[in-house]
């Protein structure tokens, strides 16, 4: 049987963000394009829209991720 890919929703922190994670602000889906480490902590995350959104260490977002091998 062929392994397949699926999108889970989970819980991502600063230091459990990802590039390709998929993040719902302001009721639009979000592609995380980059990520920038700030000073103090915190990660500034790009959009493939162009958008930007700075999270901080004790901030946790729900996001979608793809997860394979289901």
């Amino acid at each position: 049987m062929a392994r397949t890919e699926k999108e889970v929703a989970i819980e991502v922190t600063v230091a459990t963000v990802k590039r390709g994670d998929v993040i719902t602000v302001g009721g639009q889906p979000m592609t995380v394009q980059s990520l920038f480490n700030l000073p103090g902590g915190g990660k500034r995350i790009g959009f493939a829209s162009g958008a930007v959104l700075t999270l901080w260490p004790g901030t946790t977002l729900t996001a979608l991720r793809i997860a394979k091998g289901w």
